[in-house]
């Protein structure tokens, strides 16, 4: 989190005061004053940078808009700083039409909250939250509370409630949880004494991801979920995993860790699984199996976000791993992110949501967008729906189990779904954007999914991967596909070589993106000295007739030269001794000299 610093537009940048600013922030704040007139942000508003993110492609900072130093609801500017030091891609939501008004309410927060309360006709509540914002959804300017209940039992759901914080008019209502499936303050956590706390690997049976992909198997026969019944083929499709990081304390093992954490807060209460063995082997007729199942795969997910990719995200509104409820829904057939409280809960009806990690990825990749855009997520267009399914697909895919022609390599929910229990989604989804667009978000997400995965099968996973999360994170609430379609480009242009993206790369994901609908701004990859980290080695003379002199070099480096269009037109190895190039042969113009495995380029003219 950034120092909160009112930024006011109209104000010269040089007169600002600026605490421990940094050089990108500069540059965006900078960007935000030149840019003021096309934004249309009026001289009245003030905009707050309250949040940002660096990541591999760059920084990106969020300006809140605000009125008299209240924050205007949904509304905010996103500017986008590459490594090269230039914004690259910015988002808005910015309300121009924002009037002045009184901000002293004449209700209180808890009044407020018991308005809210009583329209929901909820019982006990286990998660509350209460701000005070400018609204101005509904057509007219006004203070409002947005008040964020998330009931133990009815009604289930995040639910934001808008209350007029003069009047008491409910002024809107509706559920901040994200399904997976479109059919239909006070946490209940344990305390553990910290001073007892151990950290170890423990043992359990999963499904990876699912009985059927385990082993590459048709619904059906012993294959079926028969009221949640455990047969002698289910539980050979089980793989035995180790459980990193689970939590020891006073004897007992909790299924706990660093990266994600078992919790009871929503019906059924089936409690914590802790035990007083590190091995949780169990089978799917037992409610430990979804358990272990969800702490695995939630675990192993989250790693690979911030070890193996290198992408450093974690919910934000607690400071433990992810917080799932295996066992909730009060047993209904259907899966949620509350975007609250920033948690997950996998109900049982049909097959248990838990024993399908294309459901447990699925949920995440929900959070992932929330965490990531500071709770941006955007379900313009299903793009939050798209992003969960290519998240799941994205994972069962890289495990290699289904061949090119299965069917059902390219489901999502291929265990859950796909069956009597309901139809699942497909990343081979036929719908063009936007001609396609149907209205419904779970329909049409699958079209900014099956894009990423044929992406995926072009770039390969891992670069995938980041540039989908590092996109994402450029975007904010009013996103839709196309322009976060143009986020993830410029997220893998802005990585560039330093993170393996190659204009080959740059070209599929285009290609990819345009031949699925997308309009993206014209771009020509080429070996620009700003794509790359220049390091102390320089050049010169500088333009040159004849022959360029290295300066600098300490060791040996094997260099291309190459000219506008890419294409390499010299080879050389040069070093301490050997700190010379004769380009005496090659036509007028503008070459780029790459250092083979150093993110460094250098640019020459040719006289």
């Amino acid at each position: 989190m950034k120092n909160k610093l009112l930024f006011t537009v109209f104000t010269l940048l040089s007169c600002v005061t600026i605490l421990a600013q940094s050089e990108k922030e500069t540059i965006a704040r900078n960007w935000l004053e030149n840019n003021k007139h096309e934004l249309n942000i009026q001289d009245n508003h003030t905009l707050d940078m309250q949040f940002s993110r660096a990541g591999l492609s760059g920084e990106t900072f969020r300006f809140y808009q605000m009125m008299n130093g209240v924050q205007v609801f949904n509304a905010e500017v996103t500017v986008h700083v590459s490594n090269n030091k230039k914004v690259s891609y910015h988002a808005s939501t910015y309300d121009a039409s924002i009037e002045t008004i009184n901000i002293t309410p004449s209700l209180s927060e808890q009044q407020a909250f018991d308005i809210a309360l009583i329209n929901l006709n909820a019982g006990v509540v286990d998660f509350e939250n209460r701000e005070l914002f400018i609204y101005n959804k509904t057509g007219t300017t006004v203070l409002a509370y947005v008040i964020t209940i998330e009931p133990k039992e009815t009604p289930l759901g995040s639910w934001e409630v808008v209350v007029n914080a003069q009047t008491g008019e409910i002024l809107s209502v509706i559920d901040r949880s994200h399904s997976y499936n479109d059919k239909k303050d006070k946490k209940k956590e344990r305390a553990i004494e910290t001073n007892s706390i151990m950290l170890i690997n423990g043992s359990g049976f999963v499904y990876e991801t699912d009985p059927l992909t385990a082993t590459t198997s048709a619904y059906g026969g012993q294959y079926i979920d028969g009221n949640d019944a455990t047969n002698a083929a289910l539980d050979a499709a089980r793989t035995s995993v180790t459980l990193l990081d689970i939590t020891q304390t006073g004897g007992q093992f909790f299924l706990t860790g660093p990266f994600a954490e078992i919790v009871d807060f929503e019906s059924p209460s089936k409690g914590l699984f802790s035990q007083s063995s590190s091995t949780f082997n169990f089978n799917r007729q037992q409610d430990g199996f979804e358990a272990v199942n969800v702490y695995y795969h939630i675990d192993k997910s989250m790693r690979y976000i911030n070890n193996t990719l290198g992408i450093g995200l974690m919910p934000n509104a607690y400071n433990t791993g992810v917080r799932a409820d295996p066992s909730g829904q009060n047993g209904a057939d259907n899966s949620r992110y509350f975007q609250g409280s920033e948690r997950l809960t996998f109900g049982e009806g049909c097959v248990d949501d838990g024993e399908d990690a294309d459901v447990i990825l699925h949920e995440l990749g929900h959070g992932l967008h929330d965490w990531i855009t500071n709770g941006g997520l955007s379900q313009v267009n299903g793009l939050s729906e798209g992003s969960g399914d290519y998240w799941a697909n994205s994972y069962k895919r890289s495990l290699g189990q289904w061949s090119a022609s299965d069917a059902a390599r390219n489901w999502v929910f291929g265990w859950d779904g796909h069956n009597a229990c309901w139809p699942g989604r497909t990343t081979v989804y036929t719908g063009q954007y936007p001609t396609n667009l149907t209205g419904q978000i779970h329909t049409d997400g699958q079209m900014w999914a099956t894009t990423l995965m044929e992406i995926w099968e072009d770039i390969g996973r891992e670069k995938t991967d980041k540039a989908f999360l590092e996109g994402l994170g450029m975007t904010n609430s009013g996103t839709n596909q196309q322009n976060a379609a143009i986020a993830v480009r410029q997220a893998a242009i802005d990585m560039g070589t330093a993170h393996g993206y190659t204009c080959d790369d740059i070209l599929a994901i285009t290609n990819r993106f345009t031949a699925q609908g997308y309009n993206l701004p014209a771009y020509t990859c080429s070996l620009s000295v700003d794509e790359f980290a220049v390091n102390t080695i320089s050049i010169f003379p500088n333009p040159t007739k004849g022959v360029i002199t290295f300066k600098n070099i300490k060791e040996d480096y094997s260099v291309g030269v190459f000219n506008m269009l890419g294409q390499k037109v010299k080879d050389q190895t040069i070093n301490t001794t050997a700190n010379t190039m004769d380009v005496s042969n090659l036509s007028t113009g503008t070459y780029f000299i790459k250092f083979n495995g150093v993110n460094a380029v250098l640019k020459f003219i040719k006289e």
